[in-house]
């Protein structure tokens, strides 16, 4: 039981919701922007945003495997349990401000006319 709550903790906030978010905010860039460098350089951060959120869901299943893996030798001492959190957190950590900073970039490729027609009050 107490492996299925982490497996939900790690993938239930699974980032399959961020890449559809991407993915109609991309649909919305082609939409919005005219063709163009400023396209080209939304289009690329989008996909960097992406590849990092798919690089994010991989570590997440790997933590969970490693944690379930864990938790079923009795023999696991809680110090290699707090080393897969860490680690995983850290990767956490990375990616926030990886997006935080893809963000900004993106917010740089798109002027505020566009901004708006393409996020409207979310962004």
């Amino acid at each position: 039981m107490l492996v299925a709550l982490l497996t939900i903790l790690l993938l239930g906030g699974s980032s399959t919701g961020v890449l559809e978010y991407i993915g109609d905010t991309r649909d919305a860039v082609k939409n919005v922007m005219p063709k163009g460098d400023a396209r080209k350089a939304a289009l690329s951060t989008l996909k960097a945003m992406k590849k990092r959120t798919s690089a994010h869901n991989k570590t997440a299943k790997r933590a969970a495997k490693e944690i379930a893996k864990a938790f079923v030798d009795h023999e696991t001492v809680a110090d290699t349990l707090d080393t897969i959190w860490a680690g995983y957190f850290v990767q956490v950590n990375k990616r926030d401000a990886d997006m935080l900073d893809l963000r900004f970039e993106l917010r740089e490729s798109i002027s505020r006319e566009e901004w708006q027609a393409i996020f409207g009050d979310s962004g």
